[in-house]
């Protein structure tokens, strides 16, 4: 597994581990060796971009999940490139020469872009966007898809441990400097790690899956301002603020300036609001249909076990 290291690819590990099988955890930082371990891993320092030392590390393997990616909302078009589309090229072939016989690619409902007005259909195409994530993503997409994998774009991903849909709102909410564009009504299309995990699994064991896409999230769209507002209780505060969209991209744009003359990332981004705006949902049919997939974890019972694992790390007072 590539990407062993992440959320996502630690919680696989983890479950994997759980069920008796011998896991190989690839990832590039060397600093989450003990966090890979801790899952019952094996850890194997590796890049993406290094087709020798992937074919090695996969070597005796049978299957491959593909998670190693740049994610996030900030970075030029050349570093997302080189890391979701040549790395994923470099990984698919390396497994080829390995031998290994299925492959499970981790993609998004980014790759389809965030400004749609009308809930997309199964079969819609990632389309390009001009957002370095969203875009590489679509074209890791179509990579893996003709080499046969089987591809999961999940939704929003949130539980314990969740980076973007936990730990970073508890901080901004606490901080003060957190806002939603609008009246907080974008949707988002939520899916528990737990649930995520298992749609993978099943991606990966399916014959039927190879050469396909699914799109795993819960079904059931949850507006802006209801998800971070369980932060805002958690935080004991009333609710989320709320601010016009025009005063919120100004904020980001200055925000990316700053950051631009000082060589780290934002606070906010552009790219961020955007995705936080969405207003329709994408398909999630045929992850039900072609891998008897069903989401386990409801909203409520998700934010509870998010809210008791941010009490255990002492995030919430």
């Amino acid at each position: 597994m590539t990407g062993a290291g992440g959320f996502i690819g630690q919680a696989l590990c983890r479950r994997l581990t759980d069920e008796g099988a011998v896991v190989v955890g690839i990832e590039r930082r060397a600093e989450t060796r003990s966090e890979v371990e801790a899952t019952g891993a094996q850890f194997v320092a590796a890049d993406v971009l290094d087709g020798d030392s992937i074919s090695a590390a996969l070597e005796g393997c049978d299957g491959l999940i593909h998670t190693a990616a740049i994610v996030g909302d900030w970075g030029s078009m050349e570093q997302f490139i080189e890391v979701n589309v040549r790395g994923s090229c470099t990984v698919f072939d390396a497994a080829a020469v390995a031998g290994v016989k299925r492959i499970a690619h981790l993609s998004s409902v980014a790759s389809w872009g965030y400004e749609f007005t009308s809930d997309l259909e199964e079969g819609a195409a990632p389309r390009a966007s001009g957002a370095p994530y969203a875009d590489t993503k679509a074209a890791s997409d179509y990579l893996a898809l003709r080499r046969g994998a089987a591809v999961v774009r999940p939704g929003d991903v949130y539980g314990p441990g969740s980076v973007p849909w936990a730990i970073r709102p508890i901080e901004a909410l606490r901080a003060g400097r957190f806002a939603l564009p609008g009246q907080g009504d974008a949707l988002m299309t939520l899916v528990y790690i737990d649930d995520l995990v298992d749609c993978i699994l099943r991606a990966l064991t399916t014959e039927a899956a190879a050469g396909q896409a699914v799109t795993a999230w819960d079904g059931v769209p949850i507006t802006t301002s209801e998800f971070f507002g369980r932060y805002a209780q958690m935080l004991g505060q009333k609710k989320v603020r709320t601010a016009p969209a025009p005063v919120i991209e100004a904020i980001a744009f200055l925000s990316e300036v700053a950051a631009k003359i000082s060589g780290n990332e934002p606070s906010i981004s552009r790219e961020a609001i955007r995705y936080v705006s969405r207003q329709a949902v994408y398909p999630n049919t045929r992850a039900r249909e072609l891998l008897g997939w069903a989401p386990q974890v409801a909203f409520d019972e998700g934010m509870s076990r998010t809210e008791l694992w941010l009490r255990a790390e002492g995030m919430l007072d």
